[in-house]
Protein backbone atom coordinates (compact mmCIF):
# COMPACT_ATOMS: atom_id res chain seq x y z
CA UNK A 1 0.00 0.00 0.00
CA UNK A 2 2.72 2.37 0.81
CA UNK A 3 4.20 1.93 -2.49
CA UNK A 4 1.20 2.52 -4.16
CA UNK A 5 0.64 5.66 -2.22
CA UNK A 6 4.49 6.92 -3.22
CA UNK A 7 4.15 6.46 -6.81
CA UNK A 8 0.38 7.80 -6.84
CA UNK A 9 2.12 10.99 -4.80
CA UNK A 10 4.97 11.22 -7.40
CA UNK A 11 2.56 11.20 -9.96
CA UNK A 12 0.44 13.80 -8.96
CA UNK A 13 3.19 16.02 -8.12
CA UNK A 14 4.49 15.42 -11.92
CA UNK A 15 0.90 16.83 -13.40
CA UNK A 16 1.16 19.56 -10.77
CA UNK A 17 4.71 20.69 -11.87
CA UNK A 18 4.24 20.53 -15.48
CA UNK A 19 1.02 22.55 -15.44
CA UNK A 20 2.75 25.46 -12.41
CA UNK A 21 5.78 26.04 -15.04
CA UNK A 22 4.59 25.02 -18.53
CA UNK A 23 4.25 28.94 -19.33
CA UNK A 24 7.30 29.42 -17.75
CA UNK A 25 8.55 26.75 -19.49
CA UNK A 26 7.92 28.70 -22.64
CA UNK A 27 9.05 31.95 -22.59
CA UNK A 28 11.69 32.14 -25.01
CA UNK A 29 12.69 35.53 -22.21
CA UNK A 30 13.59 33.23 -19.39
CA UNK A 31 15.75 30.85 -20.95
CA UNK A 32 19.08 31.78 -20.01
CA UNK A 33 22.68 30.60 -21.55
CA UNK A 34 24.89 30.50 -18.64
CA UNK A 35 27.89 28.93 -20.94
CA UNK A 36 28.69 26.66 -18.05
CA UNK A 37 32.22 25.02 -18.56
CA UNK A 38 33.91 22.67 -16.43
CA UNK A 39 37.47 22.49 -15.52
CA UNK A 40 39.10 19.78 -14.06
CA UNK A 41 42.30 17.54 -14.37
CA UNK A 42 40.36 14.30 -13.66
CA UNK A 43 37.31 13.71 -15.97
CA UNK A 44 36.70 10.44 -14.76
CA UNK A 45 36.88 8.78 -11.27
CA UNK A 46 38.63 5.84 -13.06
CA UNK A 47 39.49 4.23 -9.08
CA UNK A 48 35.96 4.58 -8.03
CA UNK A 49 34.12 0.96 -7.77
CA UNK A 50 31.20 3.12 -9.71
CA UNK A 51 33.13 3.44 -12.94
CA UNK A 52 34.73 -0.11 -12.12
CA UNK A 53 31.43 -1.68 -11.46
CA UNK A 54 29.27 0.62 -12.66
CA UNK A 55 25.40 -0.06 -11.42
CA UNK A 56 23.92 2.76 -9.98
CA UNK A 57 25.45 5.19 -12.58
CA UNK A 58 23.97 2.77 -15.14
CA UNK A 59 20.49 2.78 -14.32
CA UNK A 60 19.06 5.85 -12.16
CA UNK A 61 17.43 8.60 -13.26
CA UNK A 62 16.00 10.25 -9.84
CA UNK A 63 13.66 13.38 -9.26
CA UNK A 64 11.15 14.54 -7.15
CA UNK A 65 9.31 17.14 -8.60
CA UNK A 66 8.06 18.17 -4.97
CA UNK A 67 11.23 18.71 -3.89
CA UNK A 68 12.41 20.68 -7.16
CA UNK A 69 9.44 22.96 -6.61
CA UNK A 70 9.71 23.22 -2.78
CA UNK A 71 13.36 24.55 -3.08
CA UNK A 72 12.55 26.64 -6.07
CA UNK A 73 9.43 28.64 -4.31
CA UNK A 74 12.09 28.27 -0.76
CA UNK A 75 15.68 30.08 -2.46
CA UNK A 76 13.37 32.41 -4.43
CA UNK A 77 11.41 34.04 -1.15
CA UNK A 78 15.26 34.62 -0.08
CA UNK A 79 16.67 35.69 -3.35
CA UNK A 80 14.06 36.99 -5.24
CA UNK A 81 16.26 39.37 -7.34
CA UNK A 82 18.79 36.63 -8.49
CA UNK A 83 19.61 33.72 -10.51
CA UNK A 84 19.74 30.82 -9.16
CA UNK A 85 21.82 27.93 -9.16
CA UNK A 86 21.74 23.77 -8.68
CA UNK A 87 24.72 21.96 -8.57
CA UNK A 88 24.20 17.32 -8.21
CA UNK A 89 27.29 15.70 -7.51
CA UNK A 90 26.81 12.24 -8.61
CA UNK A 91 24.33 13.21 -10.82
CA UNK A 92 23.79 9.66 -13.08
CA UNK A 93 20.81 10.23 -15.37
CA UNK A 94 20.43 13.76 -14.31
CA UNK A 95 16.80 14.42 -14.19
CA UNK A 96 16.71 16.31 -11.37
CA UNK A 97 19.02 19.03 -13.17
CA UNK A 98 17.18 18.73 -16.39
CA UNK A 99 13.86 19.78 -13.82
CA UNK A 100 16.24 22.83 -12.60
CA UNK A 101 16.87 23.85 -15.68
CA UNK A 102 13.44 24.19 -16.86
CA UNK A 103 12.82 26.49 -14.51
CA UNK A 104 15.68 28.82 -15.15
CA UNK A 105 18.12 27.21 -12.70
CA UNK A 106 21.82 27.62 -13.51
CA UNK A 107 21.66 23.87 -12.99
CA UNK A 108 24.12 21.51 -13.49
CA UNK A 109 25.56 17.78 -12.74
CA UNK A 110 28.35 16.43 -12.36
CA UNK A 111 28.93 12.44 -13.04
CA UNK A 112 31.97 10.21 -11.88
CA UNK A 113 31.35 7.57 -14.71
CA UNK A 114 31.48 7.84 -18.00
CA UNK A 115 29.24 5.51 -18.53
CA UNK A 116 25.95 7.46 -19.23
CA UNK A 117 28.02 9.69 -21.76
CA UNK A 118 29.03 7.00 -23.43
CA UNK A 119 25.66 5.09 -24.00
CA UNK A 120 24.10 8.61 -24.08
CA UNK A 121 21.58 7.42 -21.62
CA UNK A 122 18.64 9.66 -20.08
CA UNK A 123 19.65 13.51 -20.12
CA UNK A 124 23.06 12.69 -21.11
CA UNK A 125 22.07 12.57 -25.07
CA UNK A 126 20.65 16.39 -24.34
CA UNK A 127 22.81 17.93 -21.99
CA UNK A 128 25.86 16.43 -21.99
CA UNK A 129 28.90 19.11 -21.77
CA UNK A 130 26.23 22.06 -21.47
CA UNK A 131 24.80 20.83 -17.79
CA UNK A 132 26.40 17.43 -17.82
CA UNK A 133 29.59 16.20 -17.09
CA UNK A 134 31.96 14.05 -16.19
CA UNK A 135 33.99 14.60 -12.95
CA UNK A 136 35.73 12.61 -10.34
CA UNK A 137 34.38 14.78 -7.28
CA UNK A 138 36.70 13.67 -4.86
CA UNK A 139 39.77 15.80 -7.05
CA UNK A 140 39.87 20.01 -6.95
CA UNK A 141 37.37 21.09 -10.18
CA UNK A 142 35.91 24.48 -11.05
CA UNK A 143 32.55 25.08 -12.80
CA UNK A 144 32.49 28.24 -14.51
CA UNK A 145 29.37 30.47 -16.20
CA UNK A 146 30.83 32.45 -18.98
CA UNK A 147 34.37 32.56 -17.30
CA UNK A 148 33.25 33.54 -14.05
CA UNK A 149 33.67 31.12 -11.08
CA UNK A 150 30.36 29.78 -10.89
CA UNK A 151 27.96 29.88 -7.68
CA UNK A 152 25.26 27.81 -6.29
CA UNK A 153 22.04 28.53 -4.13
CA UNK A 154 21.81 24.40 -3.89
CA UNK A 155 24.04 21.41 -3.50
CA UNK A 156 22.73 17.86 -3.85
CA UNK A 157 23.58 14.37 -3.17
CA UNK A 158 21.10 11.57 -3.84
CA UNK A 159 22.87 8.63 -2.00
CA UNK A 160 26.15 9.48 -3.29
CA UNK A 161 28.38 10.26 0.36
CA UNK A 162 28.57 6.58 0.96
CA UNK A 163 30.39 5.46 -2.15
CA UNK A 164 33.19 8.29 -1.56
CA UNK A 165 36.07 6.84 0.36
CA UNK A 166 36.35 8.69 4.15
CA UNK A 167 39.70 9.67 3.18
CA UNK A 168 38.40 11.58 0.38
CA UNK A 169 36.05 13.44 2.33
CA UNK A 170 37.68 16.80 3.08
CA UNK A 171 38.44 17.30 -0.45
CA UNK A 172 35.12 16.71 -1.29
CA UNK A 173 33.75 19.15 1.26
CA UNK A 174 36.08 21.84 0.16
CA UNK A 175 34.76 21.59 -3.56
CA UNK A 176 31.19 21.80 -1.96
CA UNK A 177 32.28 24.91 0.06
CA UNK A 178 33.78 26.88 -2.56
CA UNK A 179 31.24 26.36 -5.05
CA UNK A 180 28.15 27.25 -2.78
CA UNK A 181 26.45 30.81 -2.64
CA UNK A 182 26.93 32.35 1.46
CA UNK A 183 23.32 30.92 2.46
CA UNK A 184 23.23 28.16 -0.15
CA UNK A 185 22.03 24.92 1.15
CA UNK A 186 23.30 21.12 1.05
CA UNK A 187 20.90 18.28 1.12
CA UNK A 188 22.26 14.45 1.01
CA UNK A 189 20.26 11.49 1.62
CA UNK A 190 22.74 8.60 2.75
CA UNK A 191 22.82 5.21 4.01
CA UNK A 192 24.51 2.91 6.03
CA UNK A 193 24.09 -0.48 4.52
CA UNK A 194 26.55 -2.22 2.36
CA UNK A 195 25.61 -2.09 -1.54
CA UNK A 196 27.48 -4.94 -2.94
CA UNK A 197 27.54 -6.32 -6.50
CA UNK A 198 29.60 -8.61 -8.81
CA UNK A 199 31.39 -9.10 -4.91
CA UNK A 200 32.15 -5.66 -4.99
CA UNK A 201 30.65 -3.08 -2.05
CA UNK A 202 30.32 0.10 -3.89
CA UNK A 203 29.85 1.68 -0.34
CA UNK A 204 33.01 2.70 1.23
CA UNK A 205 32.18 5.47 3.95
CA UNK A 206 29.10 3.69 5.71
CA UNK A 207 27.79 6.07 8.23
CA UNK A 208 24.58 6.37 10.34
CA UNK A 209 23.04 10.10 10.01
CA UNK A 210 24.42 11.06 13.26
CA UNK A 211 28.61 10.52 12.45
CA UNK A 212 27.97 12.51 9.21
CA UNK A 213 26.44 15.57 11.18
CA UNK A 214 29.42 15.09 13.95
CA UNK A 215 31.71 15.21 11.03
CA UNK A 216 30.64 18.22 9.64
CA UNK A 217 30.55 19.97 12.51
CA UNK A 218 34.14 18.99 13.33
CA UNK A 219 35.58 19.98 10.06
CA UNK A 220 33.40 21.95 7.95
CA UNK A 221 31.34 24.12 11.14
CA UNK A 222 30.21 26.94 8.62
CA UNK A 223 27.48 24.08 7.55
CA UNK A 224 24.93 24.44 9.78
CA UNK A 225 21.60 21.67 10.34
CA UNK A 226 18.26 23.85 9.05
CA UNK A 227 14.97 21.67 9.10
CA UNK A 228 12.42 21.77 5.98
CA UNK A 229 8.90 21.37 5.59
CA UNK A 230 9.06 17.93 3.91
CA UNK A 231 8.73 14.14 4.60
CA UNK A 232 11.06 11.88 3.58
CA UNK A 233 9.44 10.46 0.35
CA UNK A 234 9.60 14.94 -0.55
CA UNK A 235 13.17 14.02 -1.09
CA UNK A 236 14.68 13.11 -4.44
CA UNK A 237 16.12 9.76 -2.72
CA UNK A 238 15.25 8.38 0.50
CA UNK A 239 15.32 4.64 2.01
CA UNK A 240 14.71 2.78 5.80
CA UNK A 241 17.29 4.66 7.42
CA UNK A 242 15.45 8.09 6.90
CA UNK A 243 19.08 9.53 6.80
CA UNK A 244 18.42 13.00 5.08
CA UNK A 245 21.41 15.78 6.09
CA UNK A 246 20.03 19.63 5.11
CA UNK A 247 22.69 22.05 5.84
CA UNK A 248 22.86 25.84 5.39
CA UNK A 249 26.04 27.42 4.82
CA UNK A 250 26.85 30.57 6.88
Amino acid sequence: MKEVWTRFYKEYYEQKFALKYKLFRRLPSRVIDFNIQLETNNPIAYESPDHLNPYGTARDNSTNKKFVEYMTDLIKSEYPHNYLGALDLGCSGGQLVKDFKDLGWMAVGLEGSDFSLKHKRANWAQLANTNLFTCDITKPFQITSHKSPAKFNLITMWEVLEHIHTNDLPQLFKNITAHMAYGGYFVASTTSTPDIHNGVDLHQTKWIKEQWVHWLACNFPQFKLVEFKLKSYQYVRHNIENSILTFKKT
